[in-house]
């Protein structure tokens, strides 16, 4: 995730366990901010309290089908699944799954992308929760609430690990969308 952003103030919002989320300033370019998870996943005490942290919002969802975004949202979607045991089911970018699938089109802070879910893997009864690692002006996550309701499953929720509330992108979902935690600035 690319964002602009005052990572002086970041610490002031943060549990513990995100405040390991690494900020690295002009990258990919000057100006941007990137949130490098890496720091969370390469710590073992830290990343189970986050899969477990997650997997309790999930648990109050109803759900039995996780669904985890390209590509990080796969790392925590997975663990999440497999703690919980539940069905899980990826989200990819264009091209990246075999047989059948469905696809979006969804326009990024930085660009445009698609993506696409294998149409056979979800089933009208699931109760699906959709997971991704940060939160920030909906695109990805309204993307992926599209092709799940192509699957006419149902989506009972969607699980964060990190929200950029000051991106506004909550105001776009309807559906219950639940973070860990958010950065407000």
């Amino acid at each position: 995730m690319f964002f602009l952003l005052n990572t002086d103030l970041i610490d002031l919002f943060m549990n513990n366990d995100l405040k390991s989320i690494r900020i690295i300033k002009d990258f990919p370019k000057k100006g941007i901010a990137f949130y490098d998870i890496s720091t969370i996943l390469s710590n073992p005490k830290i990343f189970n309290r986050v899969v477990n942290s997650m997997s309790k919002e999930v648990n109050k969802l109803n759900a039995n089908t996780i669904v985890g975004i390209d590509s990080r949202g796969f790392i925590f979607a997975s663990a999440i699944a497999f703690k919980l045991k539940k069905k899980l089911v990826m989200i990819r970018k264009k091209g990246k799954l075999p047989g059948k699938t469905f696809n979006t089109s969804y326009k990024l802070e930085y660009g445009s992308n698609q993506l696409e879910i294998q149409s056979d893997m979800i089933r009208n009864s699931d109760k699906v929760v959709i997971i991704d690692d940060i939160f920030a002006t909906s695109g990805t996550i309204r993307a992926s609430m599209k092709l799940i309701k192509k699957t006419k499953a149902k989506i009972n929720g969607i699980v964060v690990l990190l929200e950029l509330s000051f991106l506004g992108g909550r105001s776009k979902i309807k559906n219950k969308l639940i973070s860990l935690n958010k950065v407000n600035t």
